[in-house]
């Protein structure tokens, strides 16, 4: 599992508004059918991924600053996030490893 940083402020602001600790989010990147996209930000590469955490389906924003992910935010996922992931998750053939 990769390292991980975020801001301590922004966590707590997180928590308040999504009820989402970043400590609990990033137990996304151990759900294997987890679907990351990706878009550019005022020239750095930004990540949203969907995924299971904690037996919810939530959405990570995160970069990568060298070997490390700094997650920026985590909610629960909307509800054609939730769907996209559901159909992805069926559609993926049993012994996939990717």
């Amino acid at each position: 599992m990769p390292e991980f940083e975020w801001d301590e402020n922004k966590n707590n602001a997180n928590q308040k508004k999504h009820k989402i600790a970043f400590e609990d989010a990033i137990d996304v990147f151990n759900d294997e059918s987890r679907i990351p996209y990706a878009s550019d930000k005022k020239g750095e590469t930004r990540y949203l991924t969907i995924g299971k955490a904690f037996e919810a389906i939530i959405s990570v924003v995160y970069t990568t600053r060298e070997l490390i992910v700094r997650i920026i935010s985590a909610r629960r996922s909307s509800k054609e996030e939730r769907k996209a992931y559901l159909i992805n998750k069926l559609n993926k053939p049993e012994n996939d490893e990717s």
